[in-house]
């Protein structure tokens, strides 16, 4: 492979550059935010999109959520007593919501920035998997359509990046390769065609879902009960179009939303994993909340979590947050200079090179946690137990009632009171509704392509790919997991907040 020795010219790339984020405030914009301020300085000016009721809270947002965080006290460190006016100079806070036209801005203010900008950089996103369906459809379908509808405004774009999930391929298993989603297209249809090439399956359209919608909601009369109809109904149009749950459903629609509208609009969708804590930059194991797979390590922690109704062999796809930055920067550089009317699509993600599963994970955390047990606020020590893992909901039920059961036993060494087997139902309801809700993620077949990553690291010099590494094959997972990511977790979210 010849090096380039220019490479891509990612640097010289955002030099002068005029960008709009949404999702600002977001775990993965932010990352991008510090990266770009700290190796393109000369950016000329990034406005965050940002959910406010005036532009004094947009400020207010912009310090508390931006500048004050701890993932910018490296660049702090690097301006020093400057560091207050380059941020100022730089970041330009703009009240606004994506789902509303205009993007919800000041006509005036909306008008500067469409005469201004170079690049759109879309995070704005719900991610929680079981949303209500109105919810995810406004914040992951409209959001984009109002995006679209205001890009074209833009006289200046070169390019739109919008982040969606590798999630948002939904049942497909085996290796899934990094292509666009067209509308009408879906999981279900595909399945049923590659069967009997002949037999119809209904489109799914954007339009027709968010119609369906507002119509279901005008003959719901009384209000009691509309969040759970809502949960429930995004999650059956989300199976029966082929898809995990609302969350994946609707980021694949949102995708389809760009594609429809696009016209002759440069389009990047980067599709990354689960993203977790920092691997290298601004310095390792930075994360923000708890994501993927941590609130099952920290159950795990404590006891509360003794099995997992799980594939042991099963790829969890992680990919740490400074990678997908940089592919995104790198990504960015490289189609922002040709400018082709075209779509791309990047899978930021780990199983097809470096694959990592269920059974590593719990392996590696019982390492961690054996040398570094949790303790109570009681000062009672508890001792790491190897990870048991079920296939069958009856089984593991059974098993978690046990062990729950035998701990209180052994605390109080007598009977279990009424109060004692209340808690313990609680608990094991709780873990079921848990397993629940991620068992399309315990048991999922599929892992996904990355050539068109593989293919940009080809294109990068060699101090362009030191200084962006985007190599998920460098990742050892036992070191990352016990040496970055779970200590990342106890610092950055758990201290500070008391977690018994």
């Amino acid at each position: 492979m010849h090096s380039n020795d220019n490479g891509i010219g990612i640097v010289e790339f955002f030099e002068g550059k005029n960008i709009l984020v949404t999702g600002a405030t977001g775990f993965l914009a932010k990352a991008l935010i510090e990266k770009m301020l700290r190796t393109t300085p000369k950016v000329n000016k990034i406005y965050l999109l940002i959910r406010a009721k005036d532009e004094e809270a947009a400020f207010h947002r912009l310090k508390i959520e931006i500048m004050e965080s701890e993932l910018f006290k490296y660049l702090e460190e690097m301006h020093g007593e400057y560091y207050k006016s380059f941020i100022l100079d730089k970041l330009i806070p703009i009240v606004g919501n994506i789902y509303e036209p205009n993007l919800g801005m000041d006509i005036i203010i909306s008008d500067k920035i469409a005469q201004e900008i170079d690049l759109i950089v879309d995070s704005a996103a719900i991610t929680t998997f079981d949303e209500r369906y109105d919810l995810a459809l406004d914040a992951n379908v409209n959001g984009p359509y109002q995006l679209m509808m205001f890009a074209k405004k833009c006289k200046k774009l070169k390019l739109l990046m919008h982040y969606s999930t590798a999630f948002a391929n939904g049942e497909r298993e085996g290796l899934i390769l990094e292509k666009p989603f067209s509308m009408g297209e879906s999981i279900t249809k595909e399945k049923i065609t590659s069967i009997s090439p002949y037999t119809n399956f209904p489109s799914l359209d954007a339009h027709n879902e968010m119609n369906l919608i507002s119509k279901l909601k005008n003959n719901i009369t009384n209000n009691i009960g509309l969040e759970q109809i809502m949960k429930d109904f995004g999650l059956e149009r989300a199976k029966l179009y082929g898809w995990q749950d609302t969350y994946s459903f609707t980021k694949a629609i949102g995708e389809m939303m760009i594609n429809n509208m696009r016209d002759e609009i440069p389009i990047l969708i980067i599709r990354p994993s689960g993203i977790t804590s920092s691997y290298k930059e601004p310095f390792p194991g930075w994360i923000q909340g708890f994501r993927i797979i941590d609130p099952l390590v920290f159950f795990y922690r404590k006891g509360d979590l003794p099995a997992l109704l799980a594939d042991p062999d099963c790829l969890v796809d992680l990919v740490p947050v400074d990678m997908v930055v940089n592919t995104t920067m790198a990504a960015m550089a490289k189609h922002g200079n040709l400018q082709n009317p075209q779509l791309n699509v990047y899978h930021v993600a780990s199983s097809s090179i470096n694959p990592l599963s269920f059974s590593q994970i719990f392996d590696y955390s019982y390492d961690f946690f054996k040398l570094l047990p949790f303790v109570n606020s009681k000062g009672d020590k508890f001792e790491a137990k190897k990870m048991r893992f079920f296939d069958k909901i009856s089984d593991f039920d059974n098993y978690i009632w046990e062990v729950l059961s035998k701990q209180h036993e052994v605390q109080d060494g007598k009977e279990l009171t009424k109060i004692q087997i209340r808690l313990i139902k609680k608990k094991v309801e709780y873990l079921k509704n848990f397993s629940k809700l991620y068992e399309p993620y315990l048991f999922y077949k599929g892992w996904f392509d990355n050539g068109n990553v593989r293919k940009l690291m080809g294109d990068m010099s060699e101090e362009e790919k030191r200084n962006f590494e985007i190599d998920v094959t460098k990742i050892n997972w036992k070191n990352y997991i016990e040496n970055t990511h779970i200590p990342g977790v106890q610092k950055y979210v758990l201290e500070g907040k008391r977690v018994n």
